[in-house]
């Protein structure tokens, strides 16, 4: 357990980190005040979950073959793609904000990030040994978590002296930074490496992970799109105070992060994942029958921070087991098995929220639950020494 293992990363490793944190600034922004945004231009929840959930079941749709066609392209050409895809659907939002073109935007955007977020993950993955993959994909977390709260500071602070709308531009004005970085990566895919041989083999190791992922997808749209509406509606909270609130659990996030694969080393992954997982799920039932905005905050705040901060130890543990080839398929169709379910998550909770501000935070702890219990199951023994599922 060293801070050491955090050295020695490549010229390119480095700037995929800087790309992280630029992502997220941008990306929280967007995330933060795309909701208030359609709230001031009268949708409903129910509004607010159609739109979203378009947004998603286009991500999901493309992550059906994205993974493949990454490979095929070249994983730093299927980013590029992906982030010109989010400038021209943000564009469209910005600049027609109707209900029909908001959601044409959100559709590009989906599109785009089924391109980019698979081929970046593995384009990280191809930069460091399997012996600090974990290392680097934590800190590529830990930078894109602070630049999340970077990003939720200003979503928070600058609607006291400019409109939503203008707030939400903003990301117009980061997505070409992340293009300019990704330019000067070069690609870590030989020719020889760019066929992918999808079978029957494959797709059952790849739906172990996705299963898990797929509750989580669920049980997270459900709630988590309508967090800072809840806190609005439900303690009267400003804007600001809200976006201080995400970004403190931001930061905290983001220094864990660089902690938590010295903790992954000594007790292993799979612990680590379903001990952090399972309280996360817990803390967010309690969360509706906090009396105060304040008890509220603190339980939001763990709970946020247990269940992500866990998300690069998952995807370098999942990595593991497949070729270099095979992972932006892995990462599309694990994404996907999130996405799809995010989106119908979305909607349902759209539509539960609109009825009970309790049910959705219970549902949701449900399916948390669930998702570990079946995750233990199938990776339970997973560190047990010379253990790997069944090669395709």
């Amino acid at each position: 357990m060293s801070l050491q293992n955090y050295r020695g990363f490549s010229k390119d490793a480095w700037l995929l980190v800087g790309y992280s944190f630029i992502s997220w600034l941008g990306g929280n922004i967007a995330w933060f005040i795309f909701p208030f945004y359609l709230r001031s231009l009268g949708f409903s929840y129910t509004d607010i979950g159609i739109v979203f959930s378009m947004s998603t079941i286009a991500q999901a749709s493309v992550l059906l073959f994205s993974g493949p066609l990454g490979t095929k392209m070249g994983y730093k050409k299927a980013v590029l793609m992906g982030v010109s895809l989010m400038f021209l659907g943000r564009l469209i939002q910005v600049t027609y904000p109707t209900i029909a073109l908001l959601t044409l935007g959100g559709v590009l955007v989906g599109i785009g990030m089924a391109f980019e977020n698979p081929s970046y993950m593995a384009l990280l993955s191809g930069e460091v040994s399997d012996e600090k993959r974990h290392y680097l994909f934590s800190l590529s977390s830990a930078m894109g978590t602070i630049g999340s709260a970077v990003g939720l500071i200003l979503a928070g602070f600058l609607p006291r002296y400019i409109s939503y709308r203008d707030v939400f531009a903003l990301v117009l004005l980061i997505i070409p930074v992340r293009f300019l970085l990704v330019l000067f990566v070069r690609s870590v895919l030989a020719e020889s490496e760019k066929k992918l041989r999808l079978d029957r083999g494959l797709l059952v190791r790849i739906g172990r992970f996705a299963l898990p992922s797929a509750l989580i997808g669920l049980g997270a749209g459900i709630t988590i799109p309508y967090v800072g509406l809840w806190f609005n509606g439900r303690f009267g909270t400003s804007l600001e105070s809200i976006g201080w609130l995400f970004a403190f659990q931001q930061f905290i996030m983001g220094l864990g992060t660089f902690l938590l694969p010295m903790i992954a080393d000594r007790f292993g992954s799979v612990k680590t994942i379903v001990s952090f997982n399972g309280s996360a799920s817990i803390l967010i039932a309690a969360m509706p029958f906090s009396p105060t905005f304040f008890l509220a905050a603190a339980v939001y705040t763990v709970r946020t921070i247990l269940m992500n901060i866990v998300n690069p130890i998952w995807n370098s543990f999942m990595v593991g087991f497949f070729k270099k080839e095979e992972r932006s398929t892995v990462m599309a169709l694990n994404n996907l098995s999130w996405t799809a379910t995010f989106g119908i998550g979305q909607y349902i909770g759209g539509r539960l929220f609109d009825l009970s501000l309790t049910w959705p935070f219970m549902i949701t702890a449900l399916l948390y639950g669930l998702s570990m219990v079946v995750f233990w199951g199938f990776f339970g023994k997973a560190e047990t020494k010379g253990y790997k599922p069944e090669p395709a």
